[in-house]
């Protein structure tokens, strides 16, 4: 049996793996960080309100960017559609958790725009009228699943990006050790028997 672990979308990809495709015998606990499980209104304002040819120039920038990351299909519209809440919540029903799987999640959130870089500060701004606290990307309320979810809010003005939270800017962040985070994680998911 296999711990796991997934950031962002890919937490809504591994419950699509467990509870579609079968693994579910090979899985003992599913731990999800910063995931949209319920969507992301950004994701359903960017594809109702953004000009078409706005929205064709930001994709095949990001398509490309994630061709240079070798992503062999990048298909940056399919994703972000993926990701209204409609979808999601549609996705959800049909993806109940797999019995004898553990099911936790993570959440982290930023205090203000100056919390992350470019571009994660400029969606924190978009996000957090329309949809309240977020970590640059995903809003809060879209983040719990499972038995428990634990949102990661230390002391200091910047709080925690959603980059931050697999230490994509390798920046110390005063009351928060990513690494020992990660740790003592595992070591609560052994302490469960996982």
């Amino acid at each position: 049996m296999l711990f796991r672990s997934a950031h962002s979308k890919r937490g809504v990809d591994a419950r699509y793996a467990i509870s579609a495709l079968g693994i579910a015998h090979q899985v003992a606990s599913l731990t999800t960080i910063c995931t949209p499980h319920r969507g992301c209104l950004f994701a359903e304002g960017a594809l109702d309100h953004l000009p078409h040819h706005e929205l064709d120039s930001f994709t095949l920038q990001r398509d490309r960017l994630l061709s240079q990351l070798e992503d062999q299909y990048p298909d940056f519209y399919s994703t972000v559609a993926e990701l209204t809440p409609e979808a999601c919540a549609a996705l959800n029903q049909r993806l109940p958790d797999a019995p004898g799987v553990y099911y936790q999640s993570v959440g982290a959130k930023m205090s203000s725009e100056a919390g992350a870089a470019f571009p994660l500060n400029m969606s924190y701004r978009i996000i957090q009228p329309i949809d309240g606290d977020n970590d640059g990307l995903v809003a809060t309320s879209s983040m719990p699943w499972g038995a428990q979810y634990t949102e990661i809010t230390p002391l200091g003005a910047q709080g925690i990006s959603h980059g931050d939270m697999i230490d994509l800017n390798r920046r110390n962040i005063p009351g928060f050790d990513v690494c020992e985070f990660y740790v003592e994680l595992v070591q609560a998911l052994r302490e469960k028997g996982l």
